[in-house]
Formats: structure tokens, C-alpha cells, sequence
């Protein structure tokens, strides 16, 4: 599960400006809910669970979990399809190397 191994992400990186937003895509609110809650997760998280989704439509979202890293301008920088642990270690470099 990658939510919980990007919490320490956005401990490291949020006073230099970096901003992690999960988008919850299946539509249970509870659930989600009580998972962040658990989990003590403390990054903004999004519900876009409609056909005419913003993560489908806008960023061409087809499968889940898919990481973005995108600027300040609203760019895509980085693309990372799936989560296997020790992927958030090549996820750091990447955000080191825009940051």
C-alpha cells in the first residue's frame, strides 16, 4: 500500500514546498476516511469517483495507483505507474531532483 510509505515524503519535503494529493478513485468515503484516520496520514486527499473524472480526464489516469510528480506550473515530471515497497525511494530522487 503507498499511501502510508508516502507519509514520510511529505514530512521530508512539505517545508520546501512539496504537496502530496491522493485521489481517492472507488468511491467508499467511509472507508477511505477511516483509513486516513488510521493511518495518520496527513496529506490532502480527493474524491473523484465520476466518469467524467479530473484524474481520468485531465491527467489521463487509467489505472491505479499511478504517481505524478508535476511543478508549479501544472506539469507532469515524473510518471510512475504501481507501488512495490522501496518504490518511494526512487520517488524521493525524483522529487530531490526537482526540488
Amino acid at each position: 500500500m503507498e499511501l502510508p510509505r508516502l507519509q514520510p515524503l511529505f514530512d521530508t519535503y512539505k517545508d520546501r514546498g512539496f504537496e502530496i494529493v491522493a485521489v481517492e478513485a472507488m468511491g467508499d468515503t467511509e472507508k477511505a476516511t477511516k483509513f486516513i484516520e488510521d493511518q495518520g496520514l496527513t496529506y490532502t486527499f480527493l474524491e473523484d469517483n465520476d466518469e467524467a473524472s479530473v484524474s481520468r480526464g485531465l491527467y489521463g489516469v487509467g489505472a491505479f495507483p499511478s504517481s505524478f510528480l508535476i511543478d508549479r506550473e501544472g506539469r507532469i515530471q515524473f510518471f510512475h505507474l504501481g507501488f512495490e515497497p522501496g518504490d518511494e525511494e526512487h520517488i524521493a530522487e525524483e522529487i530531490e531532483s526537482l526540488l
